[in-house]
């Protein structure tokens, strides 16, 4: 389900960014052209994601050891979901043991994918 701001909208394929709101316990959704944060949600289907963590901001957390926004999931949104499918592949990314978003069984790093899903404050990735 996603709660939009006032007065924002989302369409299927508009171009978002999408972070975990640690205060909200949801993620949070930006326009990726703004970077406004349009409204929060659980559920989020993103097509042709791309997974971005910004270097300065990760180095600044593993200095300070103080969380901060630095890593997003950018794609096309495509709806919403509320199951994992088998076909999905478990990511995280941690800034404290991970320089990239990596895939959990395997470990290795993945900069995008075909289909990002995104719910309980994990994120799963499918090509």
């Amino acid at each position: 389900m996603i709660h939009l701001r006032e007065e924002q909208t989302i369409e299927i394929g508009q171009k978002i960014r999408v972070y975990r709101n640690l205060h909200k316990n949801m993620f949070s959704i930006q326009d990726a052209t703004t970077q406004r944060v349009i409204g929060y949600g659980e559920g989020i289907l993103l097509e042709n994601a791309k997974f971005r963590v910004q270097k300065k901001g990760q180095d600044k957390v593993r200095k300070t050891q103080q969380k901060s926004v630095h890593a997003f999931v950018v794609g096309e949104f495509a709806g919403i979901k509320t199951e994992v499918s088998d076909e999905y592949e478990y990511i995280y990314y941690n800034p404290y043991t991970t320089e990239k978003f990596v895939i959990s069984l395997t470990h290795e790093e993945i900069d995008e994918c075909k289909s990002c899903f995104l719910i309980h404050n994990k994120c799963y990735a499918k090509n």
